[in-house]
């Protein structure tokens, strides 16, 4: 059970992967219900590095460990545990983006698996994510263009 979403920017690839990572605070919509700290949500951070971490801040300084990057490889592909934070789910997800030359700019193309782990609510949740990246890369295309 997965999530492909493909978007094409009009960036250098060493561009679009620095925006996707170092700057994900300015597009992430957080204010639009994308956050675990809901309206107290502020920044989003990728750590860029493995063994990093994937996280959240609130105004009132909660940090919300989202996940983990598996692999750093700029500025080709990144990979990253996702819902670490979620009690609700048995075991995280994982999300691989990988960045590729395209006519004018880059390709991203996202994957967004390991649904069928997280418990029985998995149908559903692949359902809600399916909608929630179009609206997440979306938000990132206009950032980076």
């Amino acid at each position: 059970m997965k999530v492909n979403r493909s978007i094409s920017v009009r960036a250098p690839r060493e561009r679009a992967f620095r925006v996707f990572t170092e700057e994900i605070g300015k597009w992430w919509p957080l204010a639009d219900g994308f956050a675990y700290a809901g309206d107290r949500a502020q920044d989003m951070f990728i750590e860029g590095k493995e063994g990093g971490r994937v996280y959240e801040r609130s105004r009132d300084g909660e940090e919300f460990h989202i996940g983990s990057v598996k692999v750093f490889d700029p500025p080709s592909r990144l990979v990253f545990t996702w819902g670490e934070a979620t009690e609700e789910w048995d075991a995280p997800t994982e999300v691989e983006v990988r960045f590729t030359d395209d006519e004018g700019g880059t390709r991203i193309d996202l994957e967004h698996r390991g649904f069928e782990g997280i418990g029985a609510d998995a149908e559903d949740t692949l359902k809600s994510y399916q909608g929630g990246w179009v609206a997440v890369l979306d938000r990132y295309a206009a950032h980076a263009a």
